[in-house]
């Protein structure tokens, strides 16, 4: 079992990333796209990048599917321990819950546990049948994973904010070394007082405002 990868980040496509070992060797990592930001800014800046991973073979004999290994990736452990009691949903596979994760593991782990069937039902691939069985099995599992009650609500963007978002993450991130979860909860802050429409060096004036 592959239990988790370091080396550096040569390319990232739609869904998945491709790491350069010390070795030489490429491995491509399925991830989520909470996790993209991040991921780019690490390959922009050219700094190595350890994902934890989960090594598993998709496909069915059965079914005359060819058995395919997959690698799923992650940013820390604890966003992969998450995963794998996401997976223990029937009907979530590996692969559906990657695509599900939207957002950052422990924001959808405080919306199962505060039974946030609206958030939810946001994630790829979750109606809403899925999310009520999602809470119905986890709300309980995953309350340690709330955010304090204090924690700034998600700044709904559109796609010209959303750039300025990805511009003032890829500096935050890349270039000042700030965690993706640190660096979003600023940048949700910055919104939150400069409105919807700021640009990112205002963005960034804010953040770093914030964190005097």
């Amino acid at each position: 079992m592959i239990r988790r990868i370091s080396g550096e980040i040569v390319e990232i496509l739609d869904e998945s990333v491709v790491l350069r070992t010390a070795s030489g060797l490429c491995y491509e990592a399925h991830v989520g796209s909470y996790a993209l930001p991040e991921l780019q800014a690490l390959m922009g800046a050219k700094e190595p990048v350890e994902l934890h991973t989960h090594h598993y073979i998709e496909g069915n004999l059965t079914a005359g599917q060819a058995l395919t290994p997959r690698l799923v990736g992650f940013l820390t452990p604890a966003e992969r321990s998450f995963f794998l009691l996401f997976i223990k949903v029937p009907g979530i596979s590996p692969r559906s819950a990657t695509k599900a994760l939207g957002l950052p593991p422990d924001r959808i782990a405080q919306a199962i546990a505060a039974r946030d069937i609206a958030t939810l039902t946001r994630l790829q691939g979750i109606g809403k049948k899925k999310a009520e069985q999602i809470i119905s099995q986890l709300s309980e599992e995953l309350a340690e994973w709330a955010l304090p009650a204090d924690a700034p609500e998600e700044i709904s963007v559109g796609p010209e904010s959303a750039n300025q978002r990805s511009e003032a993450m890829a500096i935050l991130v890349g270039q000042l070394g700030l965690r993706t979860p640190e660096a979003e909860e600023l940048i949700d802050r910055a919104f939150a007082a400069l409105g919807s429409d700021a640009e990112a060096p205002a963005i960034l004036e804010e953040v770093f405002r914030l964190r005097r």
